[in-house]
This record gives C-alpha cells, structure tokens and sequence, in this order.
C-alpha cells in the first residue's frame, strides 16, 4: 500500500460521507448513517461508540460526526423530537468537553492512543466495505412502476365495453364476475428472539458462577467483579451476534447498566468496603501508646487528629516511626498531623479526590505518595509518622495544624 493509495481512499471517505438519516436516529443519527454507509447494523456501530466511551473518546467522536455528517432533508411527516434527546445532547457536551480537557491536561497518550486505534478501523472498513452501502435513508423505497403507468392493460371494469382483461371480447356472459383480488402481501420477516435468549442464557451463566465461587468458597464481596464480568461478556457476545442478525437492540440498555456497575466497582474496590461498622469514627490520641494502628469503617467518616500526638524521642531513645492505617469503604477522611512533624504518606482511593497540603490527585485511582515531609521547620526532628490510607470512594484530605 502506498502514500498515494492511502490519500485516495481518505479522500474518497470523506466524499462518500454519509448523510445522518432522521427516521433511525436515537440522537443525531451518526451511527444510522455510518451503518447504512457500509451495510452493517447499527447497532453494531453504536456498540462501538459506547466501547469508546469506555476509553475516554466516545462522546468527542460522536460531536466530531455529528459535525462533520450533513443532515438529511427534513421529513415533514416525522414526529417532533423529544425532550430526552435534549438532554442525550447536554450530556455528549459535557462529556465531551471533559475528553477535550483531558487531551490538554495532561493525559494526551491516554486518549491519543485510542483516537488512532478507531481510525484504523474506520480506514479498513472502508477498504473492505467502501463500496457496499449506498447512503440512502431508508424512507427513500424504489420506484415499482404500475401496470397503468408502463402503459399496460388496466383491470378496472368499464361499464361502457368490455373489461381491460377482456379486450376482444369474447367472453360477454364473465363481464359481471368481480375483478382479481390482489396477491396477498408476503409476512415480514422473523425477528430472532436475542434479547429474550442472550438475557436467558445470562442469568444462567451468572447463577453458575455463583454456585461454583460458592462452591469454592471464593463468593465474596471482593470477588463480585468476576460475576459480573461473566455475565457482561454474556450480554457483550449477545451484542455482537445481534448486530449480524439485526435483532438484540433491547440488550443496550443492560449492556450500559452492567458496565457502569461494573465499572464501578473494578473503579471503588469492594474488598475495602469490609470495615468493622458504619458512621462517624473521631479520634484524637495524644500519645503513642493511645494510637491504634488501624482505624476502620465500612461506610461514613474518620476524623483522626494527631496535632497533641507526642513523637518526641523519650528517655529510652527510642526514634523509631510512628504507624497507622486507615481504611474506609466509602465517605471522607480527615487527617490532620503536627505542624513539625515528619510525615511519609502512602494514600489510594478507588474513586475521589485525595490531598496532603498543596499536593492532590483525583479520579479513578487517585494515589499520593509523599515522603519525608519535614513539615514547617525543615528538619529532622522527633519520631517519624507513617500514615497508609486506603478509601473505595470519597475524599481524603491530610493537613498540617
């Protein structure tokens, strides 16, 4: 394949670009017409948009299309859009806005890499299926000339001489008879129950799952994203079987619930959801004997001060670090430590927001790590403090004073 060979198809692609259908769109009909612009169901291309989604580029692909794919001709006869699909567009904005955000802000090649990994699918699409689809909205049916238009015979009886299938007539006494009835419509075709099936076949497989874990004595919290991984690639072959068949649609929308919840909590870790009790945990030990070494809650908030927390060397010269834990399944955690104390943290937080002084991290995956914080003075001084923070979802927040 040469430079030139690749120049010509971009441009063919981009002058063959399909028109956005209005009688198949779900918001701007950007997946209707990049599917019947290559003949496939677009379903299938609207799988693909929430896969991309999934890496960050999903909404900013489809604001590009909806921008860059003329409309087609208004309908007159069409209904009038609904309310939902207004907010279908304020949400694609914002998300969109945020991949824009990302791609400026730091996470260029996270979102780089999938931007190239879609057109390259798109680039062999259009070699292997540029010359299937037409373009054509499917309102625009063909033209089936009548028999009255080609010029030919009309079955209507003619009171004043003989019928149009008679025309010599030759049979007088069968004028009287009734005209024939038209051929009967053929049935529409068999819709293949996917939906129905794959749904079927997903609880099935979900259900064995959980009697094998069970069985194993692996069905725990923690394990939870194993059983719904099984039953999302259930509903995810589904998808793809449909997309042939052109049947499945109804699978969407528990396609979109699974991966969310299923995002979530690969996103918050469950494992850290198994805590000893539930609210408001405030502790405030001032001396080291006083200091558990972990603090723990399922759900709810710790408050921890340790700004009275004696870490001065004592009579017996002790200088080794001060340690503590905290883990908290979802809510906030506050710390706050001595002004002069030497502080190393080591914080994750599954989904939120985490901060030691002007230093943060936020997001899926947040992780601080901050060692030898002198504090105020700059030096050395006293028995360090080791803190290990671990949260599923929520804030976390350190400070001095």
């Amino acid at each position: 394949m040469t430079r030139t060979d690749v120049q010509d198809t971009l441009r063919e692609m981009w002058e063959t670009r399909p028109a956005r259908p209005r009688d198949d769109r779900q918001i701007a009909g950007v997946a209707a017409g990049i599917a019947r612009r290559y003949d496939i169901d677009p379903v299938l291309v609207r799988v693909g948009f929430v896969v991309a989604a999934f890496s960050g580029i999903g909404a900013a692909l489809y604001i590009a299309g909806w921008i860059l794919l003329p409309d087609a001709p208004a309908d007159p006869s069409a209904p009038a859009r609904s309310r939902t699909r207004g907010y279908l567009v304020v949400g694609l904005a914002i998300a969109a806005a945020i991949t824009v955000g990302s791609l400026f802000g730091g996470n260029g090649p996270d979102v780089l890499l999938p931007l190239l990994v879609v057109a390259g699918l798109l680039y062999l699409l259009h070699r292997s299926r540029g010359k299937l689809g037409t373009g054509a909205t499917a309102s625009e049916a063909p033209t089936v000339a009548t028999p009255a238009a080609a010029g030919g015979p009309s079955l209507v009886k003619d009171p004043a001489g003989p019928p149009a299938w008679d025309p010599l007539g030759a049979a007088p006494f069968a004028w009287d008879l009734p005209e024939p009835s038209p051929a009967p419509a053929p049935p529409p075709p068999r819709t293949l129950p996917v939906t129905s099936v794959t749904l079927g076949l997903a609880l099935i497989a979900g259900a064995a799952t959980s009697v094998i874990m069970l069985l194993a004595g692996a069905l725990t919290v923690a394990n939870l994203p194993v059983l719904l991984g099984v039953v999302l690639a259930v509903l995810g072959a589904g998808l793809v079987v449909g997309s042939f068949l052109r049947a499945g649609r109804g699978l969407i929308p528990f396609a979109l619930l699974l991966s969310v919840l299923t995002w979530s909590v690969v996103a918050a870790p469950l494992d850290r959801w198994q805590g000893n009790g539930w609210g408001e945990l405030r502790a405030a030990p001032t001396t080291v004997a006083a200091l558990q070494t972990t603090y723990q809650r399922t759900a709810g908030e710790i408050d921890l001060d340790l700004r009275n927390l004696d870490l001065g060397v004592g009579p017996d010269g002790n200088t080794n670090a001060v340690r503590t834990r905290i883990s908290l399944g979802a809510g906030d955690v506050l710390v706050q430590v001595p002004n002069t104390a030497d502080v190393t943290l080591t914080g994750s937080l599954g989904v939120g927001d985490i901060s030691f002084g002007e230093q943060r991290d936020d997001g899926p995956g947040a992780e601080l790590n901050v060692v030898d914080d002198l504090g105020t003075d700059g030096v050395r001084s006293g028995r360090p403090l080791l803190l290990d923070i671990e949260a599923g979802a929520g804030d976390v927040e350190v400070r001095r004073g």
